[in-house]
């Protein structure tokens, strides 16, 4: 089974709105793809990173055609299938290596154990921080200005892409909810902790559309608790299947993230943001075992 498990379920709700709908119009496939997010999308930008989240070694990729790639799992990731079903050129190559002819067609700048803060996960090494991953887009979007000749042909390009954001989880489990090397349990209530990742969040989003993206799809958070690393450090406490205090933690987030894709789509000009509800959907990428 592919590590995205029972996520495929995403996939015709992520078609329906940014990809059947325009080919209803006779419009065409998307030219481009780019990603941002964690060890969930991840394929490969934590390689040669001094880092504990790294997966480019078996078992990793067993399944995949070429082996380990830096998958975080033994095939393929929901963006890859995505892509397919995008009927894209390839998989859409991590940004680490991708080439400039390839930026065309998009880049992923996903990062294993990355989160909204830039402290999360850090305790595993070196990462990419949604920060670091939206500099790195920067730097592509300068590429491909240079490519295709000036900034209006860029961002003419960009507005027709599919861009899909996941990342939030290690914000939890390699943050809040580990408050031996974290502070932010202390520091803050759950109430207040979504609404400082939903503030920096917001911060982050604005800045992909200012930088060209139009067409994004915002992946929430999937229920934690549920995670065996979680039930195995607080199961106890919980004394039930998922810990739910943690699940509940995340719906607030959950929550928070609805109401700030209504305000993204209100508020900028030609904005088409999409939240995707994935607490129903129980697969559990390597984040399930901290990483």
């Amino acid at each position: 089974m592919d590590c995205m498990g029972k996520m495929w379920r995403v996939v015709p709700v992520l078609l329906l709105v940014f990809y059947l709908q325009h080919c209803a119009h006779g419009e065409p496939e998307v030219p481009c793809y780019f990603i941002f997010g964690d060890s969930l999308s991840d394929s490969g930008n934590n390689n040669k990173l001094v880092t504990l989240g790294r997966a480019n070694f078996p078992p990793n990729g067993i399944d995949f055609p070429n082996g380990p790639t830096g998958r975080f799992c033994n095939g393929r990731t929901i963006v890859d299938v995505l892509a397919e079903l995008l009927k894209l050129e390839d998989y859409i190559p991590p940004y680490a290596t991708v080439s400039d002819y390839r930026i065309l067609q998009g880049a992923n700048f996903a990062s294993g154990s990355s989160g909204i803060r830039d402290e999360t996960g850090r305790h595993y090494g070196d990462l990419i921080t949604m920060k670091e991953q939206l500099k790195n887009y920067q730097i592509a979007v300068s590429r491909l200005t240079n490519i295709l000749g000036n900034d209006t042909a860029a961002m003419d390009h960009l507005s027709k892409c599919l861009f899909t954001v996941g990342i939030g989880s290690h914000d939890y489990i390699n943050n809040y909810y580990l408050p031996q090397l974290y502070p932010t349990n202390s520091e803050y209530t759950p109430v207040q902790y979504a609404s400082v990742l939903i503030n920096q969040y917001f911060q982050q989003l604005k800045t992909l559309y200012k930088h060209g993206a139009r067409k994004v799809a915002i992946l929430g958070l999937g229920r934690l608790g549920c995670m065996p690393l979680e039930v195995g450090l607080y199961g106890e406490v919980a004394d039930t299947e998922c810990v739910e205090f943690i699940n509940d933690a995340v719906q607030i987030f959950n929550d928070r993230l609805v109401r700030l894709v209504d305000g993204l789509n209100a508020n900028l000009t030609d904005a088409h943001f999409t939240y995707i509800n994935m607490s129903g959907i129980q697969s559990f990428d390597a984040a399930a075992f901290g990483i």
